[in-house]
C-alpha cells in the first residue's frame, strides 16, 4: 500500500473510529450508572438527570483511497510491433490536496505528488501492495477539505485517452454507472480495500435487460490492505449498457471501472468511473460537453440511468446549458423499468458544457458519457478517426444555502497532466414543468499553487437553469493551478437556486490537434469534525 499523509504529525486511527467510542460511550452509561456521574459538576448532574451527557471525542483520521493507473489488460499486448496494443508508455499523476481543517497545516495547504517516486512535495509516503490512501486528521470545528486525483495519460495505441478519477472515502455501498462489456470493449472492475480487516464484496450488475446473473463471480473477499480485479466481460459479457454495484461487510472499501473501447483496430476511448450518488429522486451530472453532433449521431452525449428497486418509474430530465435551459423533444422525459439500464440520448444540443438534472418518482442512479474525435498520428499504418471517451458521475441536487457560511461546494485536487475546466450551475429549487427557471447565484472560485498559496479567487454569478464555464487557469495566467475550491459567496444570491459543479479535464494527444484527450471529475465534498457527541442513559436490562 502506498500511504500518503496529510499533512505530518498525523495519528494513525481507523476509519469510522468516532462512531466506536460514541457506542462505547453509550455502553458506559448502561453499565455504570449513577456511579458514573460522581464527581459531575451541577450542571453535568443536571444534564444526566435529563438523559443526557456532552462527551468530547476526538476526530477520526480521514482516509481516501485513488483509483490504479489505468493497464491493459493482460494479455492485449501481442502481435506485430506496427500494431502494437501500447506503442508508447502512459503518464500517471497523482494530485492530493487538503485546503484546510487538518491537524499540523495551515488554513490553505495543498500538496501534489508523482507516482514514480519522485520529490512529493513535502508529503511523506511509503508503498506496499500497490493501494494508494490519502490520510489527514481533521480539527474538531473546522471545515475539512481532503481531496485526491490520479490521471493516466496514453497519446496513442488502445490505452489512448485520458482518464481521471477521484480518491474516494471507503464505503460499504457503491454505484458505478459506465462502461459495456460488448465485442470491442473492455470494462474492468477494482476493489480496493484500505483497512486492517478482510472484507467479503457482493456484486450486482445491471443491463439492458434487467439485473445480470454473475453465479460465482458475484461474491469475493479482498483481503487487507489489498485489491481484486475483475474482468466484468467474463462474468457479465454482452451488455451494451451496464452499472454495477458493489456491496461489502466485514471492512469498507473503494471501487472503479476502467472502460476502454476499440472500433476495429481505432482507440475508442478510455476513462475511470468512480462512485456516484447513491439511489435518489433527484441527481445532477455534471460535465457533459456537446461540440454540436447531431440527434442520430453515435457519439452525441447520453444520459444513463437506472432505477435498482422493484418498482418501475418516470423520470423528467433538464439540461441546463450556457444559454439556460434546453428542451430536447424526446428526451425530456423517460420511462424506467425496475432493473433495467436505460441510455438517453442527448444528441442535437448546440455546442458547449451542459448539466443534466433528473427529478424522478422513484429512486435513481446515473451518469453521463460524451465522446470527443481526434486525428491519427502522420506515420500511423491505421485509418480511422480515434475518439476518447469520458465519464461524469452524478450528485445529489444541491442544496439551497441561506448563507456562505452554510454552503462550502467542495474541492477538488488537480494534476499537471491536465488542464482543467470547471462547469458551474445553477439549479433551480422549484423545478416544475411550467417553472420558468429565476435568480442568481454568487460562488466563490480559489485556486492554488502546489506549495499551498492561493493563487488568484474571483466572486462568479451563476443564473438559474444556466451553466457556466471557467478555465481553472484563466484565474491566473501562467501559473497552473493545483488545486481549487469553490464556495458560496459572502452574498450567496437568490435563496431558490443551488450551486453544482464539476470539471471537464483536457490534455493534447501529440498529433498536433489540441486538447483531444478528455476526463470529467466532480467535487469531493467538505466536512466538518464536530467534536463531541451526546450520550444518554439506557436501561441495558
Amino acid at each position: 500500500m502506498m500511504s500518503v499523509r496529510l499533512p505530518r504529525g498525523v495519528r494513525t486511527a481507523v476509519a469510522g473510529s468516532t462512531a466506536v467510542v460514541a457506542v462505547a460511550a453509550l455502553g458506559a452509561v448502561a453499565l455504570l450508572g449513577d456511579q458514573w456521574a460522581q464527581g459531575w459538576t451541577g450542571a453535568e448532574q443536571r444534564a444526566v438527570a435529563a438523559g443526557t451527557r456532552t462527551v468530547a471525542v476526538a476526530p477520526a483520521e480521514q482516509v481516501r483511497v485513488c483509483p490504479e493507473p489505468v493497464a491493459l489488460p493482460d494479455g492485449a499486448d501481442v502481435g506485430d510491433s506496427a500494431f502494437a496494443a501500447a506503442p508508447v508508455p502512459t503518464h500517471d499523476d497523482l494530485g492530493a490536496v487538503v485546503l484546510s481543517g487538518a491537524e499540523g497545516s495551515d488554513d490553505a495547504a495543498p500538496r501534489s505528488t508523482a507516482l514514480d517516486g519522485s520529490e512529493p512535495g513535502g508529503l511523506g509516503q511509503s508503498r506496499a501492495d500497490g493501494v494508494r490512501v490519502l490520510r489527514a486528521t481533521p480539527v474538531t470545528g473546522r471545515a475539512f477539505r481532503l481531496a485526491g486525483t490520479l490521471t493516466s495519460v496514453t497519446t496513442q495505441g488502445d490505452l489512448r485517452g485520458l482518464a481521471a478519477g477521484e480518491c474516494a472515502a471507503p464505503s460499504t455501498s457503491q454505484w458505478l454507472v459506465g462502461g459495456r462489456t460488448t465485442v470491442g470493449a473492455t470494462t474492468t472492475l477494482r476493489v480496493q480495500n484500505p483497512t486492517e480487516r478482510p472484507a467479503t464484496v457482493t456484486l450486482d450488475a445491471f443491463g439492458p435487460s434487467g439485473k445480470v446473473a454473475l453465479g460465482g463471480g458475484g461474491t469475493f473477499t479482498v483481503a487487507a490492505h489489498a485489491q481484486v480485479t475483475t474482468r466484468l466481460e467474463a462474468v457479465a459479457p454482452e451488455q451494451e449498457r451496464l452499472v454495477v454495484h458493489v456491496a461489502s461487510t466485514g471492512a469498507r472499501v473503494t471501487a472503479d471501472l476502467q472502460t476502454q473501447g476499440i472500433e476495429g483496430l481505432v482507440p475508442a476511448g478510455v476513462d475511470l468511473v468512480t462512485a456516484g450518488a447513491s439511489p435518489r429522486t433527484a441527481l445532477a451530472v455534471g460535465a457533459v460537453v456537446s461540440h454540436g453532433e447531431a440527434v442520430d449521431d453515435p457519439h452525441a452525449p447520453r444520459l444513463r440511468l437506472l432505477a435498482p428497486g422493484e418498482d418501475d418509474g418516470a423520470a423528467r430530465i433538464r439540461v441546463y446549458g450556457p444559454s439556460g435551459e434546453v428542451t430536447l423533444r424526446g428526451a425530456d422525459a423517460v420511462d424506467l423499468r425496475a432493473g433495467v439500464v436505460t441510455d438517453v440520448p442527448l444528441g442535437g444540443l448546440p455546442a458547449g458544457s451542459y448539466t443534466v438534472v433528473v427529478d424522478a418518482d422513484v429512486p435513481v442512479v446515473g451518469g453521463g458519457r460524451f465522446d470527443r474525435p481526434g486525428a491519427q498520428p502522420e506515420d500511423s499504418v491505421v485509418s480511422g478517426t480515434p475518439y476518447d471517451v469520458a465519464w461524469s458521475r452524478a450528485q445529489g441536487v444541491p442544496a439551497v444555502a441561506a448563507s456562505a457560511a452554510e454552503a462550502p461546494l467542495g474541492q477538488l485536487a488537480l494534476t499537471s497532466g491536465a488542464r482543467a475546466g470547471l462547469v458551474l450551475t445553477g439549479v433551480p429549487a422549484d423545478r416544475g414543468p411550467d417553472v420558468d427557471p429565476q435568480g442568481v447565484a454568487r460562488v466563490r472560485v480559489v485556486t492554488y499553487d502546489a506549495e499551498g498559496a492561493e493563487l488568484a479567487a474571483r466572486d462568479v454569478e451563476v443564473p438559474a437553469g444556466t451553466s457556466v464555464a471557467l478555465a481553472a487557469a484563466s484565474l491566473s495566467p501562467g501559473k497552473a493551478p493545483a488545486a481549487v475550491r469553490v464556495d458560496r459567496a459572502q452574498e450567496p444570491g437568490d435563496a431558490g437556486v443551488g450551486v453544482t459543479w464539476s470539471a471537464v479535464l483536457v490534455a493534447d494527444d501529440g498529433t498536433g490537434t489540441r486538447r483531444t484527450l478528455v476526463s470529467a471529475l466532480a467535487p469531493t465534498g467538505a466536512v466538518t469534525a464536530a467534536g463531541d457527541v451526546e450520550v444518554r442513559s439506557v436501561d441495558a436490562g
